[in-house]
């Protein structure tokens, strides 16, 4: 086997772990991964805080009584908790539990989300997902005309959002609408990198070892400059939001690099010397 495809070996083993991670996952709990309460109904209680607390002792105290998740928040605006809990739990239960303890409840902010309307944003975002796929499988086809290197582009999008939701159960970030919006931004910039990739190699001039350079060169260049924008954007922590997109985005670039880069480039560059087209 020569050099650069032994490279296709290692984004294998990573997406063999990520399937792992997520059937486990399912046997568990009955999800492939963890949904917010955007996603399945509940309540999130913010409450915003003039120093630091002890979040295990907090998440000790409330969990004795309620089922929930309890989360440190920080940023420019100051310190903060989150409280997320099912649609079963009272939010004001809640509260008064943080009150006896101590923590300040004098401005809650609380979202609610009933059960239906989060399986109602759970469906539509499946659906929006799908269809992405549909369209952009459409396209990718359209410009290539060919079936190998079209699958290709599109098995390398799809290995990326797979070990993306892997590794986010493995990092504890559920999956939500924020994160949803960060899938569908990961989907095109894979598909980006790919087609970039595999009409450098198909229809560029010169040798088939410095047309992939210079697609190397491009690809990565691209995918660094927005790491570091990303890390920026989750060093500064301006909200939540902002934070659990860039969080999602790194891991999905990251992942994207090392199937761009050591699956897809593989696949083409085997696609062409096989069958001489290239």
């Amino acid at each position: 086997m020569d050099s650069h495809r032994a490279l296709i070996i290692i984004p294998t083993i990573l997406l063999l772990f990520s399937v792992g991670v997520l059937v486990n996952g399912y046997l568990q709990t009955g999800e492939w991964f963890e949904r917010s309460i955007e996603l399945k109904g509940g309540s999130a209680i913010e409450l915003s805080l003039s120093e630091k607390v002890d979040m295990a002792a907090i998440e000790d105290a409330l969990s004795q009584k309620f089922s929930l998740e309890v989360r440190e928040l920080g940023g420019l605006r100051g310190y903060g908790i989150e409280v997320k809990v099912g649609p079963e739990t009272d939010p004001q239960d809640v509260l008064s539990e943080l009150d006896r303890i101590g923590i300040d409840t004098d401005q809650p902010n609380i979202n609610d989300v009933a059960a239906e309307l989060g399986e109602s944003f759970w469906f539509q975002a499946q659906l929006a997902v799908i269809l992405a796929f549909f369209f952009m499988g459409g396209i990718v086809f359209f410009l290539f005309r060919k079936v190998v290197p079209s699958l290709a582009v599109m098995s390398c999008a799809v290995s990326d959002i797979v070990v993306t939701l892997a590794f986010m159960q493995l990092f504890g970030i559920e999956l939500s609408l924020a994160g949803f919006a960060s899938i569908l931004m990961l989907l095109g910039y894979s598909i980006d990198t790919d087609i970039l990739l595999t009409t450098r190699i198909m229809k560029g001039v010169g040798e088939m070892k410095d047309r992939h350079k210079s697609a190397l060169f491009t690809g990565l260049t691209m995918s660094v400059t927005t790491l570091g924008a990303l890390s920026s954007l989750l060093i500064f922590g301006l909200s939540p939001v902002i934070s659990q997109i860039a969080m999602v985005l790194l891991i999905g670039l990251s992942v994207d690099i090392t199937f761009t880069w050591l699956q897809n480039s593989v696949l083409i560059r085997w696609y062409c010397e096989r069958r001489g087209a290239c």
